[in-house]
This record gives structure tokens, C-alpha cells and sequence, in this order.
């Protein structure tokens, strides 16, 4: 019973050795994947850092692009009711008046649109 009883102690001794040996592997493979997690939770947290300082910068540009937008618009707005001003002054001028309400010679409206082809054929220098 004693060589019985050895035995079952040496294979609980081995069984037990091979136990410890898998457990440590295994303890060494999740230390391992703890270290890379690890790494990848730092690299993780510079992106995000980054990515809050590109996201801050954006914001700036958006609020300053705002204030720009508005002045922007702003001045179209005082130009238009200038215009508008002028327009209305122009009318009144003209509202009453002889000549203003007579058709302009053909010539000069050419001139005013541009489309004066004698003037523009007569300033050409001709070439030797």
C-alpha cells in the first residue's frame, strides 16, 4: 500500500508541477497583455490630447470666422442702404427735370456700355 500510496503522490507532485508551470505561463501571457494595454491606453490618451488642442484651434477659427461673417455682413448691408440712399436722391433730382426725362444720343450710350466701336477702332496705333 506504501508503493501505492508513493505513487499517487508523485503523479499529485507532477500534476501539481505541470499546474504551476501552466499557471505561470498563462500568469506571464496576462502580464504581457497587461503591458500592451497599457501601452496602447497611453498612446490613446496623446490622440485624444491632440485631438483637444486641434478641436480648441477649430473652435477659436469658428468663433473668430463668426465675428468676420457678421462684420461682413454688416457692411454689405451699410452699402446696400447707401446705394439705396443714392438711388433715391438721383430720383428726386431727376424727378422734375426736362433733360433727365429725354433719350440719350446713341453715341453716348455706347460709350457708357462700352460697345463704342469707332472711338476704340480710332485710339489703336497702327503698327509700321
Amino acid at each position: 500500500m506504501s508503493g501505492w500510496l508513493s505513487k499517487l503522490a508523485g503523479g499529485g507532485m507532477l500534476l501539481l508541477l505541470v499546474a504551476s508551470i501552466c499557471l505561470g505561463g498563462y500568469s506571464s501571457l496576462l502580464s504581457h497583455r497587461l503591458e500592451l494595454a497599457r501601452q496602447q491606453s497611453a498612446e490613446q490618451q496623446k490622440t485624444l490630447a491632440q485631438q483637444a488642442g486641434l478641436i480648441a484651434t477649430l473652435q477659436t477659427q469658428d468663433a473668430q470666422n463668426r465675428v468676420l461673417m457678421a462684420a461682413q455682413q454688416k457692411q454689405e448691408q451699410q452699402l446696400r442702404q447707401q446705394a439705396d440712399i443714392f438711388q433715391r436722391k438721383y430720383r428726386d433730382a431727376i424727378k422734375n427735370n426736362k433733360c433727365a426725362a429725354e433719350r440719350m444720343p446713341d453715341a453716348v450710350l455706347e460709350l457708357l456700355r462700352g460697345t463704342d466701336t469707332s472711338t476704340a477702332n480710332a485710339n489703336r496705333s497702327v503698327a509700321p
